[in-house]
């Protein structure tokens, strides 16, 4: 069985196939990853320390933000065009 890279960027962590977080097809090794650590959480690994990397805090926004927003933008109750 080969081993899953956490998609946070700068995350070295495997993957726990037991304790999967994912997120928009990826996988990761704890929520705050998942998120892109928002609050600059930190990652549960002691080693590791990814919610430092600049490729997180580049981001504006977390995946959360990203997909309410796209909720918001497509409203079940909106009219059927013409």
């Amino acid at each position: 069985m080969s081993e899953l890279q956490c998609g946070c960027p700068g995350c070295h962590c495997e993957v726990d196939p037991e304790r999967v977080f994912n997120h928009v097809g990826e996988a990761y090794c704890s929520q705050a990853c998942a998120e892109q650590h928002p609050n600059g959480e930190p990652c549960p690994a002691a080693d590791c320390h990814c919610e430092q990397s600049g490729k997180v805090g580049e981001r504006d926004i977390t995946n959360n933000q990203l997909d309410e927003a796209l909720e918001e933008t497509f409203p079940a109750s909106d009219p059927i065009s013409p």
